[in-house]
């Protein structure tokens, strides 16, 4: 009974990390083939070639998935502090919207290091 009273901020933590477990766990056991401009982790770097490609494409969805563990326990750890509705919905949608950027940034962090650019 006490999910279904979930404040919005925690509500919206909760199912976004939640969705962002669950796709990185499908993006883990089913990563793209071949390099393509449609689905999996795509920069600039990551579609240098296929070795890169791979390593990436494993790379960001173990982040993603620990990043959708962390939204979960979030959301879960925030349900017991009061917040104002309005205030608490907009402040979850800036947390999902900017919690990303540390994956990103991570994982093109591991791509340089990994594969300088002199192994083109």
């Amino acid at each position: 009974m006490e999910l279904l009273r979930l404040s919005p901020l925690s509500l919206i933590l909760v199912l976004t990390g939640f969705l962002f477990f669950i796709a990185g766990l499908i993006h883990y056991y089913y990563p793209p083939k071949r390099i393509n401009h449609f689905y999996g982790y795509r920069t600039k770097r990551s579609m240098r070639n296929l070795t890169v490609w791979k390593f990436a494409q494993t790379y960001a969805a173990k982040k993603m998935q620990r990043l959708g563990l962390y939204i979960v326990v979030l959301g879960l750890l925030v349900s017991v502090v009061e917040i104002d509705r309005m205030i608490g919905t907009w402040l979850a949608i800036a947390l999902v919207v900017l919690a990303p950027i540390p994956m990103l940034l991570e994982t093109e962090k591991e791509l340089k290091k990994r594969f300088p650019k002199d192994e083109d």
